[in-house]
């Protein structure tokens, strides 16, 4: 990441814009990119302006700010800037790094901020070391407080981040929390099996139930047993499509 950290300011009002921008602007080493007051101009300029953070609205007219998530699959960090608080906990559960409330204090922002500095490791990357470290049939060995088990590889039906963390979601309805890196797990998993269909999501494609095409060009995911539906970017479609052919 380069010294001066490049944000993209997304939030339908002009005037909120303006006003992040101005307390951006007070901070060390952080310059606007770009500003954008819809998801598709959004959507584009992280495409061409590369920025490393983005300052997201939640509720924007029309739209929300997980519906940008649902439509990128570039490495960017995220933090959510808003005036409802009500949305924190989905937040995370996107993987946010940080969630603001506006006005926005030119500190809060300056943690925020040092925290993308901190986490710049933890960003996803396309580049992950080849080379399966699990076979399907393996078994992992984790630790469920003081109470060890193992989980089957196969059994798992899909991998979210959660933060720093990541959870399996295992067939049969239960769920583990670990601190293995999605980034992590990218690599160690077998390829013909797993398929990376989002910033935040690994699915077992033995697992897929269908697929169902948006209209916006991003694509839904069902994972049979589970009533989660995921999302996957237009550029991971592909990938999973060849993996079930």
């Amino acid at each position: 990441m380069a010294d001066a950290l490049r944000i993209l300011i997304v939030d339908d009002e002009r005037l909120a814009r303006k006003a992040l921008r101005n307390t951006v602007s007070e901070q060390d080493h952080a310059t606007v990119v770009g500003e954008a007051g819809t998801v598709d101009k959004a959507a584009t300029l992280i495409d061409e302006a590369a920025p490393d953070v983005v300052l997201l609205d939640v509720q924007m007219r029309g739209e929300t700010g997980f519906d940008l998530l649902a439509r990128i699959d570039t490495p960017v960090q995220v933090v959510f800037v808003t005036a409802h608080d009500q949305y924190a906990v989905r937040a995370f559960e996107v993987n946010a790094l940080d969630y603001l409330l506006k006005p926005v204090a030119p500190d809060r922002l300056a943690e925020a901020l040092r925290r993308v500095r901190a986490t710049d490791d933890a960003l996803p990357q396309d580049d992950a070391e080849s080379g399966a470290s699990f076979r399907y049939d393996d078994l992992f060995f984790y630790e469920e407080g003081h109470q060890p088990r193992f989980i089957r590889i196969a059994d798992i039906r899909y991998i979210g981040a959660s933060g720093n963390y990541t959870t399996l979601y295992l067939d049969g309805g239960a769920n583990a929390l670990t601190t293995t890196t999605l980034n992590e797990w990218t690599a160690q998993l077998p390829e013909a099996h797993f398929v990376r269909i989002h910033r935040s999501t690994i699915v077992n494609v033995n697992h897929v139930a269908r697929i169902n095409r948006q209209p916006n060009n991003t694509f839904e995911v069902f994972v049979d047993g589970s009533e989660t539906v995921l999302s996957m970017s237009r550029r991971r479609a592909q990938t999973l499509k060849d993996q079930l052919q």
